[in-house]
């Protein structure tokens, strides 16, 4: 199972090195719009301090963690819905992610050009938010029409209360509002076959400049409380900074950000942010040779859990030993925490909690 985060900006606002940053991919970035046309695309591993605890305890041969999926889309412009600056085709990149990642230029760079010639990251959301909006509302437009045409015609596959939450995300659309902004109860599922870009969580990255790191601009300020009205979360990354960094060894690299100030990565603070904005929980496997981590959505059960690992052991499964991992950890592993007697013996249909250590049973 994939989950897709694409990294969305106006050009010259640092996505590229930001992808550079997690990725490590090597990807350009250069100092003019539309340098990325195709998306990049990487994977990368999402920190887990837990995996090397529950290691001490099995001595794995194998410790893999789980990956989220990143891509790094070209930069929009105004009147990207129009097509503007191959706007369509970067909406339609867009579509197929499951959250958006906001990167917008808080850092000052005498040689990096800003499209508008004004570095204001809230305006900068702005921009970018109103294209997925205008881009929405024409969807959500061309489908009112769809249904009503139907329900004139009489075809029996078109509901009324389709058109009732068709008519709402108009109203809202029209307001200039992000769909994911309002609370509206919508299935991702459905938008996203739709194309419905403001449906999907987001959140912000502040490109800050290495001044800013300890004393935050005003611009940062602004953009903070930006996003505390909208409840998104902005996480400030020096990107030309951490990539500076991320060429140290682990033990350099965490005394060289300690020296000032930075007690997480940001990328590691970001990446645990996307996981979270998915609403993705991590399950592991101590089964053999292989320490492994899983992700898969909240609400996930067992039955799902064992799909992930392989079709054969969801079509075989019998029943799953599952421990939360404080009392995995807590008894140093399985067989303490059965002595225990906190060891749940559960059917396809339980529902795994984050940190649930598992082992599948099946035919």
């Amino acid at each position: 199972m994939g989950f897709l985060s694409g990294i969305v900006g106006l050009p010259n606002t640092g996505k590229s090195t930001l992808f550079n940053l997690i990725t490590k991919a090597g990807v350009p970035a250069e100092n003019y719009p539309f340098c990325t046309i195709d998306p990049n695309i990487g994977i990368v591993s999402v920190p887990d301090e837990n995996l090397q605890k529950i290691a001490e305890i099995v001595n794995p041969e194998k410790i893999t963690p789980t990956t989220l999926k990143i891509y790094d889309i070209a930069g929009l412009v105004k009147g990207a819905y129009k097509g503007e600056g191959l706007g369509n085709q970067f909406l339609g990149h867009i579509r197929g992610v499951d959250a958006i990642i906001h990167v917008v230029r808080c850092f000052e760079a005498a040689n990096i050009t800003h499209v508008y010639n004004e570095i204001n990251p809230v305006s900068d959301m702005e921009i970018i938010l109103t294209e997925l909006v205008m881009a929405d509302l024409e969807i959500v437009q061309k489908r009112k029409e769809a249904v009503i045409k139907g329900m004139r015609v009489g075809k029996k596959d078109v509901a009324k209360t389709e058109l009732a939450m068709i008519e709402e995300m108009e109203r809202i659309l029209l307001q200039g509002t992000c769909l994911i902004d309002t609370g509206m109860d919508l299935d991702r599922s459905l938008m996203k076959s739709w194309g419905i870009l403001t449906a999907k969580p987001y959140l912000v990255v502040a490109n800050i400049g290495e001044d800013d790191i300890v004393e935050p601009t005003d611009r940062y300020v602004q953009l903070e409380q930006w996003g505390k009205e909208r409840g998104r979360k902005v996480i400030p990354i020096c990107t030309k900074f951490e990539l500076e960094a991320s060429e140290l060894t682990e033990e350099e690299r965490g005394e060289f950000l300690s020296s000032v100030g930075i007690e997480r990565s940001g990328v590691d603070v970001l990446i645990r942010a996307c996981y979270e904005i998915l609403d993705l929980i991590t399950f592991y496997t101590p089964v053999g040779r292989e320490l492994k981590a899983w992700t898969i959505r909240k609400g996930g059960t067992l039955h799902d859990a064992a799909g992930l690992i392989h079709t054969d052991i969801q079509e075989g499964f019998i029943r799953a030993d599952v421990v939360s991992l404080p009392d995995f950890l807590s008894h140093r592993g399985m067989h303490g925490a059965k002595e225990a007697g906190v060891v749940l013996t559960e059917g396809r249909e339980f529902v795994l909690r984050d940190g649930d250590v598992v082992v599948i049973h099946f035919r």
